[in-house]
């Protein structure tokens, strides 16, 4: 990286913790003057709410030493990896000053990594992958075998692995948009993506949102920097963390049960496939959410992709807006660095800039639509905080200069 530069990173942060702590550091350590992270709203990819409101967490995150966080809409943080590529980076594009895109990897070669996104993109590896499909297997699987096959088991292997994936995503989005960012990656340290155990003081995402739920906010005070954590602590005396998710279950059950078999088959994401019939049917049997996910999941359809469908469609999520760019950067969080960048965004950005929901749904067209879903995605969100909080949550909140 050069002598200053603005980084961007993505991330959910549900919740920060010191393993985010330690990525932002050591961008800082390779250059970065500046950091801006895209973060997931409410609702994240792997499907469902988020551990803590997200400005509890963006405000966590900037405690942790991010400058400026801003959202990733609903329609890419819900999607699969690529579609969620597409969005964060392209909000990071649309700030239009950042120059240096910085992940963590497993893998921690941003050239291997490159060598994937380059074989995925791979015309020989696409029309391979499809003629696998019908022997049944995921598509993922698919490609990994087709990338395998043309460019050898040690790229074909990095797709195994989640944050490798993610990395291959970004790549990929920055090669199709043609953009400046300088990608860095960084290896993943401490402990894996869903590890039981913490290691080193550094605990999975994961791990922190199950002790979470059973012992309580505190239990995140060993894995959390202490100004984060004062966030959280404040977050739950108000009533806002931790957020519940089968305190939306039969609501979410509820509505899937008032859904018709055409509604299904509009769902993002649902392809022609016969997964319409599948969940329609899975819906009309199950008892629970997760009974719903057992019956629904095959070999060929991952719990990932279930989870993501359901949830979009309680959200009422339109297929057509996760392919739209994006079209509005909406503030969540930021200290005197990140107004910093916010003034070079000034000079550099097409798209509104605004922490107001409001101010950009009052644009109208795609900002409109965007900003409407992501209010009624966060009047059923608070449901399942501890203090349930009334509609409109996303028209009265203020920012606050950390």
């Amino acid at each position: 990286m050069g002598s200053r530069v603005i980084a961007g990173i993505v991330a959910e942060f549900n919740p920060f913790h010191n393993g985010h702590a330690r990525l932002i550091e050591r961008t800082r350590q390779a250059g970065a003057t500046h950091i801006v992270a895209v973060m997931s709203g409410n609702f994240v990819q792997r499907g469902g709410p988020a551990c803590a409101p997200k400005l509890a967490r963006a405000n966590a995150a900037v405690a942790g030493g991010v400058d400026l966080v801003v959202e990733l809409p609903l329609p890419y943080a819900g999607a699969t990896a690529e579609r969620f590529a597409f969005g964060a980076v392209g909000a990071l594009a649309g700030l239009g000053c950042v120059q240096a895109l910085s992940f963590g990897s497993e893998c921690g070669d941003v050239e291997l990594l490159s060598r994937a996104a380059d074989a995925v993109d791979s015309p020989y590896c696409g029309d391979y992958a499809k003629n696998l499909l019908p022997t049944g297997i995921p598509y993922a699987q698919a490609r990994q075998q087709a990338v395998s096959h043309f460019y050898g088991p040690e790229v074909a292997g990095l797709l195994e692995s989640p944050n490798n994936i993610l990395g291959v995503e970004y790549l990929r989005q920055l090669n199709r948009l043609g953009l400046p960012m300088q990608p860095f990656t960084i290896p993943r340290e401490g402990v894996d993506h869903d590890a039981p155990e913490p290691q080193a003081g550094i605990a999975s995402a994961s791990l922190l949102r199950e002790r979470m739920e059973l012992e309580g906010v505190e239990a995140l005070a060993p894995f959390v920097p202490p100004a984060s954590m004062e966030v959280y602590r404040s977050a739950a005396t108000g009533g806002l963390m931790p957020c519940s998710p089968h305190s939306l279950h039969m609501a979410v059950l509820a509505f899937l049960r008032r859904m018709d078999r055409e509604w299904f088959s509009q769902l993002p994401d649902i392809s022609g496939e016969g997964l319409d019939n599948r969940l329609y049917e899975a819906v009309r049997q199950a008892a629970s959410l997760e009974e719903l996910f057992s019956l629904a999941k095959t070999k060929r359809y991952p719990l990932s992709r279930i989870r993501r469908l359901v949830w979009n469609a309680f959200l009422g999520v339109p297929a057509d807006l996760m392919n739209l760019p994006v079209p509005y950067i909406r503030v969540l969080s930021f200290n005197r660095r990140g107004m910093e960048i916010l003034s070079a965004a000034n000079y550099t950005t097409r798209l509104p800039v605004s922490h107001s929901l409001r101010r950009l749904e009052d644009r109208g067209g795609d900002c409109a639509r965007f900003a409407r879903l992501e209010a009624l995605a966060t009047d059923l969100y608070v449901l399942g905080l501890p203090t349930i909080q009334p509609c409109g949550t996303e028209y009265t909140h203020r920012i606050q200069v950390r």
